[in-house]
């Protein structure tokens, strides 16, 4: 499961980087009410809790460094708009009980959570996967039992984040 999230993660990051390379500033946006519930999660501290954070201006220096000057056509315009990401994973079960006790308002299945609609659910042998998405931010939350991971995009609306699987970047739906 985390190889699925760190490969989810780098799709991003290298099809976003053209986008932010060729000079692509996003604007500031106020930041919703689940954005700001998920920055409050970042703060935990747990040895059995990985967090990582990747910002817009991260995205433009790894692709500097990387050297990618050049435009490609083939991506999606959707990357653009990113203002961050944050992925938070649960490796021990004392930081299993601590992420879902914080995560328990989006793993009730309500129809809505903060402003975000659930927009799919899927339960398949003990895994559950939850996303929760508006018109400016997607949470994908997967719970293995054991192993719960939750990654939450600042400025990729749902539509644009299926739009990407239909694009053929896999995300896992």
């Amino acid at each position: 499961m985390k190889r699925y999230i760190l490969t989810l993660m780098m799709s991003f990051v290298l099809f976003a980087g053209s986008a932010f390379a060729a000079g692509h500033v996003p604007q500031v946006k106020e930041k919703s009410e689940a954005e700001m519930y998920i920055k409050k999660i970042a703060k935990i501290k747990s040895d059995e809790i990985d967090y990582a954070y990747i910002s817009s201006s991260m995205f433009r220096q790894m692709f500097k460094m990387l050297g990618a000057d050049a435009e490609l056509n083939d991506i999606p315009l959707q990357l653009t708009s990113i203002r961050s990401m944050r992925q938070f994973t649960a490796t021990g079960p004392e930081g299993y009980k601590q992420l879902s006790q914080v995560m328990d308002i989006f793993l009730q299945e309500e129809e809505t959570v903060m402003g975000m609609k659930l927009m799919a659910l899927n339960r398949v042998d003990g895994m559950m996967t939850a996303i929760y998405g508006d018109s400016n931010s997607t949470l994908v939350i997967n719970d293995e039992g054991d192993e719960l991971s939750v990654v939450f995009i600042a400025g990729l609306s749902y539509d644009s984040f299926k739009a990407l699987g239909e694009n053929g970047i896999e995300i896992g739906l």
